[in-house]
């Protein structure tokens, strides 16, 4: 792995975990002294989370965007029906090996005996990247890795939850079997009803905190 590339996951773990949180000012020499990475690798790293919209430049410095609430709940009302069309699309479109590995993510979810919530979210994210590949339709798996990512730190939130965790589960068992059965309606159901619980439980539980 680059430094570059250790740079930004470090810096974007960092970000996600809310040791930086939303507004805080990202310098250079701070991050370089941090990770012990010359400043060249650090300073790739920020321009990468520039173009993808978690950080933006300021003067010398970077800062990280703050989402507000209006933001959060607009890009969740974009992510469902993204989603929802990317499991449609998924049980009409997988190859055998594409729904071998979807199959392969959901055992890997369902097995785990971890609770970190940051590696749950991870998973959850497998899980939802190998379906939107599944879709062969570059321009919606670019769209949702984007949304993902400005929304990861949320995700993250929603796996401090046991219940929220057990729902996950039952939700995305239901929307593999219908990718798996090549059955698109239901793929699409189903992932459009995952989704529109994952919001709904974001407003009645991790809103509050994040903004009351």
């Amino acid at each position: 792995m680059s430094l570059s590339q250790t740079a930004y996951e470090k810096i974007l773990e960092y970000i996600i975990t809310g040791k930086y949180k939303p507004g805080s000012t990202l310098k250079e020499e701070e991050l370089a002294s941090l990770l012990k990475i010359s400043r060249t690798p650090i300073r790739e790293a920020l321009v990468r989370l520039e173009k993808e919209g978690i950080v933006t430049k300021n003067g010398k410095s970077f800062t990280v965007i703050p989402l507000t609430e209006n933001d959060i709940l607009q890009l969740y009302e974009v992510r469902i029906t993204l989603e929802s069309q990317s499991a449609r699309l998924a049980a009409m479109r997988a190859t055998n090996e594409e729904v071998e590995k979807i199959l392969k993510i959901m055992k890997e979810i369902k097995d785990t005996t971890v609770t970190d919530p940051l590696t749950l979210a991870n998973l959850n994210g497998n899980l939802h990247r190998a379906i939107a590949e599944a879709s062969h339709n570059r321009y919606l798996i670019e769209i949702l890795d984007n949304i993902r990512l400005k929304l990861k730190i949320i995700r993250v939130t929603l796996f401090t939850s046991f219940q929220r965790r057990d729902d996950e589960l039952r939700e995305h068992e239901s929307i593999v079997i219908a990718i798996k059965n090549r059955s698109p309606d239901l793929a699409y159901d189903m992932m459009k009803m995952h989704e529109e619980k994952v919001l709904e439980y974001v407003r009645q539980n991790v809103l509050p905190i994040l903004f009351r």
